[in-house]
């Protein structure tokens, strides 16, 4: 399991439980400070979670680049193909 899809599933779960505590604190008047307290809670979690994953994205893609530049290796004699690999790479 990649670790973005995991953040994205730990901002979902705090969705899902922030709303079933603001389903439980309608029923419960005294309970609406809590539901406020939750709902910024959220939002930091939400903002925390977003957060980490634009790292992750950034971590993966600098590790995709760095694979793609080392199989490029520049040789005194080179394919086509090679030629046009590294190309890609530089570029």
């Amino acid at each position: 399991m990649r670790p973005t899809f995991t953040y994205l599933l730990a901002a979902c779960l705090a969705l899902l439980s922030a709303n079933s505590v603001a389903q439980n604190a309608s029923d419960n008047p005294a309970a609406g400070k809590a539901q406020e307290e939750q709902k910024l809670l959220t939002k930091e979690e939400l903002a925390e979670a977003r957060q980490l994953a634009r790292a992750e994205r950034a971590r993966e893609q600098e590790r995709e680049r760095y694979e793609r530049e080392r199989l490029c290796v520049i040789k005194p004699v080179m394919t086509d193909a090679q030629i046009a690999q590294c190309k890609e790479v530089w570029r």
